[in-house]
């Protein structure tokens, strides 16, 4: 099993792949992952019931453990999140702004990939 830094460490790595990956290419990975979310609800959600009795064990608050349970809605609400960014128009490579210096240098500020955000 991979630790949380190694797992961390190929998402950095796989980004930089991905920040050239065309729009349909990301559009249909995070299709996949919505359906692939919602097709094993059921599993995820018993899993996260496991990790939410070690974290009612070990203290955490009444508050915390409610952000941390996962229900079939929740889940059904992160696939349906992903199908909204889908719907969503790509702003990587979007020139947001851009001038010439006077000796016709050309400036542009394009828009690029967040990079890796996790959620555990």
């Amino acid at each position: 099993m991979r630790s949380v830094r190694e797992t961390c460490e190929a998402a950095k790595r796989a980004s930089k792949v991905l920040a050239t990956v065309r729009t349909d290419a990301k559009d249909a990975v995070l299709l996949d992952i919505a359906d692939t979310l919602e097709a094993r609800s059921a599993e995820i959600v018993a899993a996260n019931a496991d990790d939410v009795a070690r974290g009612r064990e070990a203290g955490l608050t009444d508050a915390l453990i409610d952000r941390l349970t996962l229900t079939d809605a929740r889940v059904t609400g992160m696939a349906n999140g992903l199908r909204q960014v889908v719907g969503l128009k790509d702003p990587v490579g979007e020139v947001v702004a851009g001038w010439t210096l006077p000796d016709g240098l050309e400036i542009r500020k394009v828009r690029v990939p967040l990079g890796v955000v996790s959620m555990i």
